[in-house]
Parts: C-alpha cells; structure tokens; sequence
C-alpha cells in the first residue's frame, strides 16, 4: 500500500516539475522574443523633417517694391551649399522640399495683404514643423521714431497671433517705397490722401544694409 502511494506521490511530483519546466522555456521563449521586438522598434531611425538645407522665400508684393526685397534676401542666404528658391506666393506648390522658410508681404490698411496671410493660416501646420522666418515692407518705418517702430511692432504681433502653432524664429521689418507713378488713378488718389496726413513724402525708403544684416542673422 505505502509502495503504491508512494509511485503516486512520485508521479504526482513529476508532472509538476514538467509543467515548470515547461513553463519557464516558454517564458523564456516569449521574453526573447518581446525583447527582440521592443529592440527593432528602438532602433528604427527618427524621421527629421529639416534634414536639407533648401530654403524658400516667399512673397506678396503689389508693386514690386516687397519682391525686390525678397529677392535680395534670397540672394544674401544663397552659398554652395544652401539651394535658395525666391517665389510670389501664387506659385508655391510644395512646402515639403524644404526646411527653412521666409514669408514676407508688404503692409497694406495696417495688415500684411489678403494672400500672405491665407497662406500662413492655410499651412500653418506644415509650417509648424519648419524653421520659420517673416518679414513684413511698411511705409510706417520712412519715419525713423519710436511711435513708427511701436507701430511696426504692432503690425508683427498681430501676423503672429494669426498663427500661433508657427514659432516665428525672426520677424525682419522694413521701410518700402512711395512711388505713384506705379498706382491707378483712384488709387494714387487715396494714397495722397493718407500719405499726406502722415507726412510720408514719395520715395524709396528702403535701407539695405538693414536688410542685408537681418538676411545673415536668419538662423537658418
């Protein structure tokens, strides 16, 4: 009897020590394996959208006076190594080739002009994950005051807050050009009209060294 109880103890004994034996080769299989996986998606590589140096300025310009500047900023970042493409807002298609963009619009009733401001309100997520630099050209800045820099100043904060997701690294400001000769007749008429009152007289106000030095401090 105890001969026979104690096969069964034996028995009993061994099954146990299989099914823990058999237990722990299956963990250890499947800890491999979790580890191996967890190892794979650790060292896949991270995706950087700025992973080139191609820079684009971009531009809404009336009278050309804003697109002359653009250009002249463009051809300041241009180097060997840096690809610089300068286009009118109309013609951009693709955002997605480059890494750092300049937008800039001249000033007009005190707002950057309808398109730059669709523009940056229609891809301010895209431009979100850029390196992002605006600009704005205002006939305020003819006038070398303190009122005249708060004024610009005030035009800026109102272009940003139209976007907040964009982290505007620089915000360049600039005095433009009064030249009616470039206008239609009912639209030279209003200008005289505002432009007297402020006391801003035909010219190219303009400064480009200003420009130049803003180009070179662009972190690009």
């Amino acid at each position: 009897m105890k001969s026979e109880q104690s096969r069964r103890k034996f028995i009993v004994n061994s099954s146990k020590i299989v099914a823990t034996i058999v237990g722990l080769v299956t963990f250890g299989k499947y800890f491999s394996f979790a580890q191996t996986k967890t190892n794979t998606i650790m060292k896949k590589p991270i995706i950087n959208n700025r992973n080139n140096n191609n820079i684009l300025v971009v531009y809404d310009s009336q009278f050309g006076s804003t697109a002359e500047i653009a250009k002249f900023i463009g051809k300041n970042l241009s180097t060997s190594n840096q690809k610089v493409d300068v286009k009118k807002i109309n013609e951009v298609k693709d955002l997605s080739i480059y890494s750092h963009i300049i937008i800039g619009s001249a000033i007009q009733y005190d707002k950057w002009m309808t398109e730059a401001k669709d523009f940056i309100i229609k891809n301010e997520i895209a431009l979100s994950t850029k390196s992002v630099s605006f600009f704005l050209v205002c006939l305020v800045l003819s006038k070398k005051t303190d009122k005249a820099t708060i004024k610009a100043n005030g035009y800026a904060t109102k272009i940003k807050n139209l976007v907040p997701k964009i982290k505007v690294n620089n915000f360049g400001k600039f005095a433009g050009v009064l030249d009616y000769s470039k206008m239609s007749f009912s639209q030279r008429i209003l200008a005289k009209g505002i432009f007297v009152i402020i006391g801003v007289k035909e010219g190219d106000y303009r400064d480009w060294d200003s420009i130049k030095q803003w180009s070179k401090s662009i972190n690009i």
